[in-house]
């Protein structure tokens, strides 16, 4: 699942603010979801832009102000929708098409569906400089002129209607307008379309969702109740932080059963603004649910269950809490409560099948952080588990019992607080080594009877992967490098605030010397170095042009000139999205990095 709080906004610093909180593969970064970005019309001729006649400065100062328009505020912080924003570059490409900081606002529009800008910009002023170059163009005797300032008045007025600079840009809009110059937007904007989002390698993921809560039916059955009125349980997630890091957590999700009289069967209401990915998941539970259950006398009437999780006021899309709300749902029929130390991951089929995502190492690491002690991930992602071996050593597996789940039927056998006696003996079997461990020290793991009684438990358990792993660590034939997915994880996710930053500074033509930068960056160069003999040996050309990108970002420009390097970067960033292409173009490993 993955949830998109809005990030501060701080500068070109914040580009990698992709928070995002995550039960599923990442997907990136916040989006005012549900807009549809309307493109610039640069086709229809509303002026003679060669006939302009204005000096170089006050054309440059306006056309900046006009991208400043799109790139520097947005709907959701500013007040300042798609409409308006496509509508001064509409303006500011007629003026100058070949303006880097246009291309830039136009692509990001295009492409992620907001723009990242100065943050400072000040409504206020940006009005008052298109004020500024309109009345110079209005100055001019010329009707090119008078019909360009006509629109950069009505784009002002719009952007600050009782700014301090409204009544100037009033009576200059009356005057243009009796001299019958008035600004006529019809079909100034393109079709409709919602924003791509380029394969970026600071940008994980793909397309965007429709944000709306959603819900599901099943028939009613004769049970007079549920068995229970309220079901939670911890879903593990991931936040992707400010310099591109991931850092796991889990997060409650919970399941309320109110009754809902003449209705005459169950509803199963998510009670918040989800995505499609989401809502196909509720379905394929409730489809699971039925044909588990319709044929019991379990199931009852007049029933809507709310579904609601602990970050409920951020928009949420994502398959993979599919797991944990199957099982939160199924205790409401059945009445077997969820072991409060019990955390899991995973999507889920109708026929009950437990499927992969992404992110499990940090989802893992964030279960300790609440305290679980019980995690199940997909059986397809054990490989996850064992790159947190190799990332963090023991540790982990000494204080957290790692499952893997291939079906809802193991889901539920760790899950349940009443567990049988075959999966009870075996959590206390391993709680039991892994105390000898950690009280008598890392030696113990040599230890003949710690072997003997490992074997046990993979024995009586086989899809205990903590057991498993720390066995194979024992004797020697633990996994030393990364899985091809982990390693891609990893190279991605300490470098992606660097190349974040090293993109716009390309984009906007502007060189980046900031203290946060320079300490991002240093981070990153230490973070991947420490990669070098842990990533899959087929991953060292791509760590390699990260190390490159991070380091030259690090150094900065020398004595040399500012555009020099600016090219330079520019031609890295190029040899480094060679590099990811050629990855993600071969089959077999785009699978086991998506896995």
């Amino acid at each position: 699942m993955i949830s998109y709080p809005h990030p501060p906004r701080s500068g070109v610093a914040t580009v990698a603010a992709l928070f995002a909180v995550i039960f599923a593969c990442l997907l990136p970064a916040p989006l005012q979801a549900d807009a549809l970005y309307r493109p610039p019309n640069m086709e229809k001729e509303i002026f003679n832009p060669k006939k302009i006649k204005l000096d170089k400065f006050a054309s440059a100062q306006l056309v900046d102000s006009l991208v400043s328009v799109a790139a520097d505020f947005n709907e959701e912080d500013d007040d300042v929708d798609f409409t308006l924003r496509a509508h001064a570059l509409a303006i500011a490409g007629r003026l100058n098409a070949d303006s880097k900081k246009f291309a830039a606002a136009m692509d990001q529009l295009q492409d992620d569906g907001e723009t990242i800008g100065e943050g400072d910009a000040s409504k206020s002023r940006t009005a008052n400089l298109i004020f500024s170059g309109a009345r110079g163009l209005a100055r001019v005797d010329n009707a090119d002129n008078k019909k360009c300032a006509a629109f950069c008045v009505d784009i002002a007025l719009k952007l600050d209607p009782d700014g301090k600079r409204s009544k100037n840009l009033e009576e200059l809009r009356d005057k243009l307008s009796g001299e019958e110059f008035s600004a006529n937007w019809a079909g100034m904007l393109g079709r409709a379309t919602k924003p791509k989002n380029k394969d970026r390698p600071w940008f994980p993921g793909g397309n965007r969702s429709t944000f709306e809560e959603r819900e599901e039916v099943m028939p009613g059955g004769k049970a007079e109740k549920f068995q229970l009125k309220q079901s939670s349980v911890f879903g593990l997630v991931v936040i992707t932080l400010n310099n591109g890091k991931h850092a796991g957590a889990a997060s409650e999700i919970i399941a309320t059963a109110l009754r809902d009289e003449g209705s005459g069967g169950l509803k199963f209401k998510l009670n918040q603004k989800v995505g499609a990915m989401m809502a196909n998941s509720l379905e394929s539970i409730i489809s699971f649910l039925r044909v588990t259950y319709e044929d019991t006398n379990l199931v009852p009437s007049d029933y809507t269950v709310e579904i609601v999780f602990e970050d409920k006021d951020t928009l949420t899309d994502g398959p993979s809490a599919g797991t944990a709300m199957t099982l939160m749902l199924e205790s409401l029929f059945t009445g077997e409560g969820i072991d409060p130390k019990f955390a899991c991951t995973g999507g889920i089929t109708p026929n009950g099948k437990v499927t992969k995502i992404g992110g499990v190492a940090a989802k893992i690491r964030g279960a300790t952080r609440r305290d679980c002690t019980i995690v199940g991930v997909p059986a397809g992602n054990a490989k996850g588990v064992a790159d947190n071996l190799i990332l963090h050593g023991i540790d982990q597996l000494l204080k957290i019992q790692i499952f893997g789940m291939k079906d809802i039927k193991e889901a539920r056998a760790i899950s349940r607080a009443e567990k049988s006696p075959e999966v009870q003996e075996a959590l206390d079997s391993f709680a039991a080594v892994a105390s000898i461990i950690e009280e008598k020290g890392d030696t113990m793991i040599k230890n003949a009877a710690v072997h003997k009684k490992l074997e046990e438990v993979v024995a009586q358990m086989p899809n205990h992967l903590s057991a498993k792993l720390l066995l194979q660590f024992a004797k020697g034939e633990a996994p030393t490098r990364l899985s091809v997915g982990g390693s891609f994880h990893e190279i991605d996710s300490n470098a992606s605030g660097v190349f974040s930053n090293a993109q716009m500074m390309t984009r906007r033509d502007k060189y980046d010397h900031s203290t946060m930068l320079q300490e991002t960056a240093k981070e990153a160069v230490k973070e991947l170095s420490a990669l070098e003999s842990k990533v899959d040996k087929r991953m060292d050309p791509y760590l390699k042009h990260a190390l490159v990108i991070c380091k030259m970002v690090l150094l900065g420009k020398d004595d040399g000139d500012e555009d020099d390097f600016l090219k330079e970067l520019e031609e890295v960033l190029k040899i480094f999205h060679a590099e990811r292409k050629k990855l993600l173009d071969d089959p077999e490993l785009r699978e086991e990095i998506m896995g």
